[in-house]
């Protein structure tokens, strides 16, 4: 998916220095029109997270791990791009949108669209307690890795390591 570059708010600012519960919750108060483009080295490679905001809501999310050639839009792939957002080994990248450029967005998307509401009433946040928990990746990619087994790790299935000495 092309998204337009145009309008830069943050560009290529280390996860590390943002505190991402405070970020959202000031998207969301000020009825932000955009995208976030997030970029982590996670436990199992690179994960990409695009979230695209409305009004200060989240209206679409899209989460990738090219290397495994997994793409997960909307519903699917909210707990991954949440999950990501709690790294602090990515880079981030905030672009302003108009609201024409949004629908737009949505319209030749339909399957990215998940509406979220970053804060309730009392402010808390959906980004509030979130931590990179590898164990979320790795249940996504159990039946995309294969683990090499040695010959010693065959014969020790069958119980025949004896064949080794």
């Amino acid at each position: 998916m092309n998204l337009p570059v145009t309008n830069p708010i943050v560009r290529n600012v280390s996860l590390e220095m943002v505190d991402v519960n405070k970020l959202f919750l000031d998207l969301s108060d000020k009825k932000f029109d955009g995208y976030a483009y997030l970029t982590i080295l996670g436990v199992c490679g690179f994960e990409e997270v695009v979230v695209v905001l409305s009004a200060g809501k989240i209206n679409g999310i899209i989460f990738l791990m090219p290397q495994y050639e997994i793409e997960l839009y909307g519903k699917e792939a909210i707990l991954f791009g949440l999950n990501s957002f709690g790294s602090k080994q990515g880079i981030l990248n905030i672009f302003g949108l108009t609201q024409d450029q949004i629908k737009l967005i949505l319209l030749f998307n339909e399957k990215i669209k998940f509406p979220v509401v970053i804060s309730n009433k009392s402010k808390k946040s959906i980004f509030e307690k979130v931590d990179y928990n590898p164990k979320i990746i790795e249940t996504l990619l159990n039946d995309r890795i294969t683990i090499e087994k040695t010959n010693k790790d065959i014969l020790n299935d069958f119980n025949l390591n004896d064949l080794l000495k």
